[in-house]
């Protein structure tokens, strides 16, 4: 009985490490597929609640977010991708572009490569009809761009 309760707590523990956290009250849930040479940030991607209703789009929006906000938690050979924006100063100052970033011809799309449906579904998911997205991400580029606003500070730059 012991060991049965201790692996399952071992199986969820593990689980839970893979996906990241999500801020917001956004309710998308992501896990790390690569990390390329060319500073792209590969991850599955899939929301919670809209389930099968999840759409190309709002994957690649959402897949931005998690990089600027919450990062993402390592696994699969991934590291741990700390979120860009991790000052409370830097998100407020974001706050003020955020909208037109996001918007239909906002900025956000510059910085995704594709977004394409998962084949292979996430385990702890098991119901075959949700919509998983693969999302590329140029984390170089959009920390570029969020120096360039002047929202965060180079990494070249001191403390």
């Amino acid at each position: 009985m012991k060991s049965k309760i201790f692996k399952t707590f071992i199986v969820m523990t593990i689980c839970i490490m893979q996906f990241s956290f999500v801020a917001d009250n956004r309710n998308y849930q992501t896990e790390c597929v690569t990390i390329e040479t060319d500073a792209y940030v590969t991850i599955k991607i899939w929301d919670n609640k809209k389930g099968a209703k999840y759409n190309a789009e709002q994957a690649r929006k959402d897949a931005i977010h998690a990089i600027l906000y919450s990062g993402i938690s390592g696994g699969n050979g991934c590291t741990t991708q700390p979120p860009i924006l991790n000052k409370t100063e830097e998100q407020e100052q974001f706050k003020s572009i955020e909208k037109s970033f996001f918007s239909k011809n906002g900025k956000w799309s510059m910085f995704v490569r594709s977004a394409i449906i998962e084949t292979t579904l996430p385990t702890n998911l098991g119901n075959k009809n949700w919509k998983v997205f693969q999302v590329a991400i140029s984390k170089n580029e959009l920390r570029k761009y969020l120096e360039e606003q002047k929202i965060i500070k180079s990494l070249n730059n001191g403390f």
